[in-house]
């Protein structure tokens, strides 16, 4: 009868050793160096920005152009060193007003909320001087909304009054008078006669005497804001019907 050996017991157990042994673990991935996000553009990025923006301008990419200007705004540049200006003066020769509405929509759900007053002021300037009155009113009320990230300062409220009054719009004259009463900004004397004269041009004699006294009173300290925003609904109703 043939007999079997067994393998030897050291060979059995090296075999059962590697066919259960694991392989050694992977070297955890090495970490890349990544170079932190700088807290603010530099000059180089923002001179691109301001050589490219108004590129895209030209080409006609204005949705381009307010994504490159919402994500520089990300990183909280000067706004001195941005081509605010010249955005202005581009968006104001449009036809259409959408672009305008565009950025400013951008601009009320950036991150970082920024304030709309250093676009909108140059916007009003460039509306009003292209003699678009209307397109300039919607940009201004649209300050004037609920849910408008900032309300008009006295700059802005200078520029679209003084506006509306040289261009014969004395309707939204009245109405952002009274916005700027209820906002209680001091209404001083050379807007206060802007507003007279072209009361006086729509023969409102009576409503430009009224309002001039009020408004007089309110130079000297001693007026009342809400009585004058009062006296102002009461003329835009009375125009309006």
């Amino acid at each position: 009868m043939r007999k079997f050996s067994a393998p030897p017991f050291s060979s059995s157990l090296l075999r059962f050793r590697s066919s259960y042994t694991t392989s050694p673990p992977p070297p955890p991935p090495q970490t890349l160096n990544l170079k932190p996000v700088p807290p603010h553009l530099s000059e180089p990025y923002l001179a691109e920005v301001r050589s490219l923006l108004p590129r895209l301008l030209a080409l006609g990419h204005h949705s381009d152009a307010v994504r490159l200007l919402s994500a520089a705004l990300l990183l909280s540049p000067p706004l001195s060193s941005l081509p605010i200006p010249s955005l202005a003066r581009h968006l104001s020769s449009l036809p259409d007003l959408a672009p305008t509405l565009a950025l400013l929509t951008s601009l009320r759900h950036h991150p970082l909320r920024p304030s709309p007053l250093p676009f909108v002021a140059p916007l009003l300037s460039s509306f009003l001087l292209s003699r678009r009155p209307r397109d300039a009113a919607k940009v201004f009320f649209w300050l004037c909304r609920a849910d408008s990230p900032r309300r008009p300062d006295r700059e802005v409220y200078e520029i679209a009054i003084g506006g509306f009054c040289r261009l014969g719009r004395m309707l939204d004259a009245l109405r952002a008078l009274r916005e700027m009463a209820l906002d209680s900004v001091p209404i001083g004397g050379g807007l206060r006669e802007e507003v007279y004269r072209g009361l006086l041009q729509e023969a409102r004699i009576d409503e430009a005497r009224e309002l001039d006294a009020a408004l007089k009173g309110l130079e000297g300290g001693g007026g009342e804001f809400d009585r004058v925003a009062e006296l102002l609904d009461r003329f835009v109703r009375d125009w309006e019907e």
